[in-house]
């Protein structure tokens, strides 16, 4: 069902080992680059693209942050921060943030239960692991969970704490089940290794064997309904850059066509991870957080998988919904949801195209989600004069053939705002569209801006489309704001880095 050559290349039998392999080793991976489309598309192929450097660089993501990200947000579980406490500056937000998740999706309200080892100079010494034996015996006496989730940071991974023999001696004398997460920061340049990190973690610990039934059913003597379910069940793979009401858009789009939406992993409880194999097809919405747990599903439970389309705009909507249909056969309902869809939005967004047309943008964040949100706003009639991608690798190679634009800028970094704000400055769009991270430095340069994705705003989908559309007049309208800001805030940045060629930062790393 995969249909990408590079998806259907790999394979997914890592989970003998502790930790999961890097990603710059299992699917490689370019995270520095600026320059054309053109010029990134033949970098990829010959293998350059991945060996480059920056001269100078900023703080990027961390692993252990995504990776936390994920598997926080499953239901009654403990976790457990085994690293200085520096590593936790940012998880006060983070209980806000799932707080606020849980109660749109209808889900009973929990607290972030997080416990943190405190590792000091001493402990870099003689070790940590008797700290973090405490605290997971506390974690289990205090407050009874289901799992108690250890996140492993730099310090640990470097002195050589050994979680998972730990893991070992304590699985026998409390209830919860643990789960180590090797999310060293130092092993990857690619953050997203993150999350490839935590589905590790929830593969070997989480996710027990299920009953797998056949598409077509045998007509034998006992009641059928549960084979029948699982036949027509979707797993709708979500993300944290997805919200509820993108949920409810995509799971309304599969409803309509006879089939049983369900969405996971975040914010599930291990019971709905128990049974993620009793499904007929799994669906991602991101290549870049989803491969690795997908790919495992297929080799342990022989799930089909769709993962090289993501629902944003109404030709990706459009095509992911053929996708799914395609493989249960439902090619005429598909065609009749999409005629009726498609032509209630195409109307509504009319007036909308009027008002963008021939205005400028620029996207950056996640690389399948900044190329799809680019095509939505190209069809809008904007002009798109550059995205930034947090990382570039196989994925989206696919992807970048279908751009008609060889010259189009591209730059490739996690986080680098500096190198962003000098490309922006020469480009000067009037719209920006952007990871959270990056809006407030651009709105100092006087940037009309709004969030790539927000986790109480809707997205994917046709309605999703609509709003995006509809969420770029707006802001459009009056700049008063940004105009403001840009004038009585100043960047830290020289005259003589904007005057610099940002290209000129980009490096082979055979050169250091």
């Amino acid at each position: 069902m995969s249909n990408s050559i590079y998806v259907n290349s790999l394979t997914y039998n890592y989970l003998t080992s502790d930790a999961p392999p890097t990603r710059e080793e299992r699917i490689g991976v370019c995270h520095a680059f600026c320059g054309s489309c053109g010029e990134l598309k033949d970098g990829l192929k010959s293998g350059c693209a991945q060996l480059q450097n920056r001269r100078f660089s900023q703080s990027g993501g961390c692993q252990l942050t995504l990776a936390v990200g994920i598997v926080s947000s499953l239901t009654n579980v403990v976790m457990i921060i085994h690293s200085p406490l520096g590593c936790c500056s940012n998880f006060v937000g983070s209980g806000g943030l799932r707080k606020t998740m849980r109660a749109s999706k209808g889900k009973v309200d929990e607290d972030f239960i997080w416990l943190h080892t405190n590792l000091n100079e001493l402990d870099v010494v003689q070790g940590g692991i008797d700290k973090l034996r405490k605290t997971i015996l506390y974690a289990e006496k205090e407050y009874h969970p289901e799992a108690i989730i250890i996140a492993n940071g730099c310090v640990p991974g470097i002195i050589g704490d050994d979680i998972d023999s730990l893991v070992t001696e304590l699985s026998d004398r409390i209830s919860a089940k643990i789960v180590p997460v090797h999310c060293e920061g130092f092993k990857s340049k690619y953050v997203a290794s993150g999350y490839d990190s935590a589905y590790h973690g929830i593969l070997r610990h989480l996710i027990n064997p299920a009953q797998k039934y056949e598409k077509v059913i045998p007509i034998i003597d006992r009641d059928l309904k549960e084979e029948y379910r699982i036949s027509r069940t979707v797993n709708i793979f979500n993300v944290g850059s997805n919200s509820n009401g993108d949920e409810v858009e995509l799971s309304r789009l599969v409803s309509a066509l006879g089939l049983i939406p369900r969405v996971l992993p975040l914010h599930s409880s291990l019971g709905d991870l128990e049974r993620i194999g009793e499904a007929a097809l799994n669906v991602s919405i991101c290549a870049t957080h989803d491969d690795y747990l997908l790919g495992h599903l297929k080799e342990r439970f022989g799930t089909d998988y769709l993962i090289d389309t993501l629902p944003i705009g109404i030709k990706n909507t459009n095509q992911w919904i053929r996708r799914i249909a395609a493989y249960f056969h439902l090619e005429e309902e598909a065609e009749k949801l999409i005629k009726f869809e498609n032509q209630q939005l195409i109307a509504s967004l009319k007036p909308l195209k009027e008002a963008l047309k021939g205005k400028s943008v620029f996207v950056g964040g996640g690389e399948t989600r900044i190329i799809t949100t680019a095509e939505f706003f190209y069809y809008l009639g904007m002009e798109l004069v550059g995205v930034k991608a947090h990382n570039v690798d196989r994925f989206v190679e696919d992807i970048l053939d279908d751009i008609n634009e060889p010259g189009l800028v591209i730059e490739v970094a996690a986080g680098m705002p500096a190198e962003e704000l000098n490309l922006l400055k020469r480009l000067q769009p009037d719209l920006y569209i952007g990871h959270l991270n990056a809006n407030g430095w651009v709105s100092k340069l006087g940037i009309p801006n709004f969030p790539l994705f927000g986790q109480t705003l809707n997205y994917m989908g046709y309605s999703g489309a609509f709003e995006l559309a509809r969420k770029a007049v707006k802001i459009l309208k009056n700049t008063n704001f940004f105009k403001n800001v840009s004038s009585n805030i100043s960047l830290p940045l020289s005259k003589d880095w904007y005057e610099r060629d940002p290209k000129e930062n980009i490096k082979e790393a055979a050169n250091y």
